[in-house]
């Protein structure tokens, strides 16, 4: 049995709390109704990793929960570079070597996220977005890599 909207007003009107409200929304039958109902706050927690210095990676950023399940890939972009420096950025793994905020559960763990590489010798500024919410920040690389 689907609940339409306006039951689903009638019940939120009717000053139903939270739980009362995630409970008539999972008895009539709503699918929405098991996201009110999960119980595990670790599936919200959003943490920023970071990691590079190895196979040629020379910075790398991800987002992911407490489980280190991916929650999408940060935008890097470019700020300035030194005269001959060249910068790849493009999606791909990298292991957790530290967190620009949030937990350091997943470190050591390779994740999904935006890597970057670069050649030449000078440095770069880039800027780092991290989702959901567009967190962001810049980061200065200094090639080549120590």
């Amino acid at each position: 049995m689907a609940l339409g909207r306006a039951a689903v007003r009638r019940v939120i009107l009717r000053g139903a709390t939270g739980a009362a409200c995630a409970l008539s929304l999972l008895l009539a039958g709503a699918p929405t109704a098991r996201a009110f109902m999960n119980n595990d706050p670790d599936a919200f927690v959003v943490n920023f990793y970071t990691g590079g210095g190895s196979d040629g990676i020379l910075f790398a950023a991800g987002t992911a929960n407490q489980q280190c399940t991916n929650l999408g890939l940060p935008d890097i972009s470019v700020v300035s570079a030194s005269p001959g420096v060249k910068l790849s950025i493009q999606p791909g793994s990298f292991i957790v070597t530290g967190t620009d905020y949030g937990y350091l559960v997943c470190d050591g763990q390779r994740l999904p996220g935006m890597v970057v590489r670069g050649t030449g010798k000078g440095q770069a500024v880039i800027k780092v977005t991290y989702p959901p919410v567009g967190q962001w920040y810049t980061h200065t690389l200094t090639l080549p890599a120590p």
